[in-house]
């Protein structure tokens, strides 16, 4: 199993030979794309953490949820309407209609404009890489804190394969998956895949009277009903010029999620009794193409779009109970976007290099909120807001590198990126029939920065690479549907690295230190968590971000283990705020208070988190039998900036154990557990500031086998 680095569409390839493996060596490095052009992940100026198909299986990484057990530095929260991703504690803590993620995350080398998307299975997927810090240069706006890099796997010329498995498991899960690759002619083929799933709840929603009932009450939030489709076309008319063709469907269902309110019962409690039927279904379809000619001399092009449409449901219990004094929200959502770039990227086999390009998006989303519905009330005769979010961006960039002699090379590049965000023809409807609209019209703003990066590479040998950077991230301002402005995030990033290989090629080794600055710094909070138009951001300057990460392999024979770390030291600067009274609960602070947040721990930022794994290899007469193991940590981490006791998400180790029998004639059986020792942790706490909290429990103990066959 190999831990190393990435980014960008195409996805990551082992380097080596096959004898490397067979003599027991640790793969020499994984090549990747990260500059747009491919280059081995141990001479790459960036933290980078890439995983391939077979390492997710592996690790039991199915969607970016289980992957930030096994990425230090990256935090994952699942609100349902909306989902928060960061890296080094940077990204994005709370859900506005226009604010600006601060991870940008490509599914086959296009930006994903919204986070609504962010629980999809990493089905049929060949790599995904996680870059960490600000990629300024090629990935620009919306990446302060990094980027993650999806890719599916691609149609050939290979002729015809495929693969099939099924799962079944505890909690009622069962997943069929599929998938065919066929070649159409010399210049045609075609891939089609499909996943589906379903899944029970871990948790037992009694419904509107509270009590047990002969038959199980029919919502019951925390289970799932889903689809994934894809298909792939690949022309290729000649040696130098091929088009690739995707559509992806996705249609995920479920009764929202299973959130407790800490004053409710003790934590541990799997049991809950709703009285408004929840729902969070999201759809959409996305259709991607990417043209690649390398007719010319003097460069390559690289041409890619994207156009998505987006419809989410949300429908939620506000207080979590029975209360006949009690609320519910409702939330619909129509989003759509499209983009594009183009890049033209020189040969590798010359002292000088060269990339330029052009990116542009053009984003829209309708969304109606229902804050508060009230107990038997229709939600067409309560207080709604419409907002209509708009957001373009276009950017232009460049980067040259040059080598130095004696293994040294350097880089410099440059972004320089239009933004236009903001609200229009947004309005609110009071409660009642009247048809009496509020306008809301804080209109669009404008922004434009330029980023970038530094980099110093010494190859001091073909196992060893120093390096060095300085770079510059960037998020745009904006506004509220209420007019209220906040102004363009800045980060500089200074880091430097060493990667190499040891030991006769048995230990692959990556560490990097970095020192982040920000310049206003944007922090949000929503003082009603069931209306996200009520987000307000704040800029803080004097922000800082400092730590160190890790990843360590080795391969002896059939033995393999991995190990990865991060250490956080992230702290705001001077940040004052009204502190709202009744924050601590039982009354306390009986007033508002005016506070200064300096110092304190931004969100989403454990000071420490780590996973490792073990495997080993039995070779058998037909076949091999792996029994592995794996462990991660995540520190605890605040979840805003108040940071009241039940505003801290608690720490959590998870332990997970799998045995893999693959035969030799392309079919294999693997059995899993996860969460091993049935630890009852918490995965998310909401951000209100009532003096109570909430929450949500993690997946208890889950088992099950999947049985899978290739041709």
């Amino acid at each position: 199993m190999l831990l190393a680095g990435t980014s960008a569409p195409a996805f990551a390839q082992a380097e080596g030979s096959g004898a490397a493996a067979d003599e027991g060596a640790a793969a020499p490095g994984i090549v990747v794309t990260a500059e747009r052009r491919s280059q081995s992940a141990l001479s790459t100026p960036i933290s980078v953490v890439a995983l391939n198909a077979d390492m997710l299986k592996a690790r039991g990484v199915s969607d970016i949820n289980s992957l930030q057990s096994q990425v230090p530095s990256l935090s994952f929260a699942d609100y349902g309407n909306v989902k928060f991703v960061n890296i080094r504690g940077v990204g994005i803590s709370e859900g506005a209609p226009n604010q600006s993620v601060g991870v940008a995350i490509h599914w086959d080398g296009t930006y994903v404009a919204r986070e609504f998307v962010y629980g999809d299975s990493f089905f049929d997927v060949a790599s995904v890489e996680v870059l960490r810090g600000p990629q300024g240069t090629y990935t620009g706006q919306n990446a302060s804190g990094g980027a993650i890099y999806i890719s599916s796997v691609r149609p050939d010329f290979n002729g015809t394969s495929g693969f099939g498995s099924v799962t079944l498991g505890n909690i009622g899960r069962k997943q069929v998956e599929a998938g065919v690759t066929t070649q159409l002619s010399d210049k045609l083929a075609v891939r089609l895949s499909g996943q589906v799933e379903r899944r029970g709840s871990a948790f037992t929603n009694l419904g509107p009277t509270g009590a047990a009932q002969p038959v199980r009450y029919g919502n019951q939030p925390g289970n799932l009903s889903r689809f994934l489709g894809r298909a792939q076309l690949l022309y290729k008319p000649i040696d130098d010029l091929d088009l690739l063709l995707i559509h992806q469907y996705s249609d995920r269902r479920t009764d929202g999620l299973p959130t407790q309110s800490f004053a409710q019962a003790p934590v541990g409690n799997r049991t809950i009794a709703y009285d408004t039927d929840q729902a969070l279904n999201t759809m959409y379809n996305r259709t991607t193409a990417v043209l690649n000619y390398s007719g010319i001399d003097a460069f390559k092009v690289r041409v890619l779009g994207t156009y998505q449409t987006t419809d989410q449901l949300s429908v939620r219990d506000n207080d979590y109970s029975t209360a006949a004094t009690g609320t519910s929200s409702k939330i619909t959502i129509h989003d759509r976007y499209y983009t594009g770039e183009i890049d033209l990227i020189s040969p590798d086999n010359r002292p000088f290099t060269w990339t330029a390009g052009a990116t542009m998006l053009n984003y829209r989303q309708p969304a109606f909120t229902v804050p508060n519905i009230a107990k038997g009330a229709p939600y067409e005769q309560s207080l709604t807001i419409f907002t209509d979010a708009r957001r373009r961006n276009e950017a232009v960039f460049a980067e040259v590198g040059y080598k130095l002699g004696n293994g040294l090379e350097i880089k410099a590049g440059g972004r320089y990126s239009w933004d236009h965000v903001g609200f229009i023809d947004s309005y609110i409807a009071p409660a009642g029939p009247s048809g009496f609209r509020i306008p809301l019209n804080p209109g669009i703003r404008d922004f434009s920065e330029f980023t970038g990066r530094v980099a110093l590479n010494w190859q001091i040998d073909p196992r060893l690479f120093i390096y060095g950077t300085i770079s510059k991230g960037y998020k745009p301002g904006g506004t509220t549907p209420f007019g209220i402005n906040y102004d363009a995030e800045r980060v500089i990033n200074y880091e430097t690295g060493v990667k190499g290989r040891l030991f006769d090629d048995h230990l692959t080794a990556s560490v990097s230190g970095f020192y982040m600055t920000y310049q206003n710094f944007q922090a949000t909070y929503a003082a009603d968590i069931n209306n996200p138009a009520t987000a307000i951001t704040r800029n803080v300057n004097g922000t800082r971000i400092k730590g160190v990460e890790g990843q360590f392999d080795l391969k002896v024979g059939g033995f393999a283990a991995d190990a990865s770390f991060s250490v956080l030291d992230a702290k705001y600067g001077q940040f004052e705020i009204v502190q709202p009274a009744g924050l601590f609960g039982n009354g306390l602070p009986a007033q508002p208070e005016l506070i200064n947040l300096a110092g304190r721990t931004i969100p989403f930022a454990a000071k420490f988190s780590g996973a490792a794994g073990v495997s080993y290899v039995f070779a058998l007469s037909k076949g091999s039998l792996t029994p592995s193991a794996r462990i991660s940590y995540q520190g605890a981490q605040w979840v805003n900036f108040f940071q009241a006791p039940y505003n801290r998400l608690p720490a959590r180790t998870l332990v997970g154990a799998r045995l893999t029998y693959k035969a030799s004639d392309n079919w294999s059986l693997a059995a899993y557990v996860d969460n091993l020792l049935d630890n009852n942790y918490i995965a998310s706490v909401d951000q209100v500031t009532d003096g109570i909290g909430s929450y949500i429990l993690g997946q208890p103990r889950e088992f099950g086998a999947t049985l899978s066959f290739r041709f």
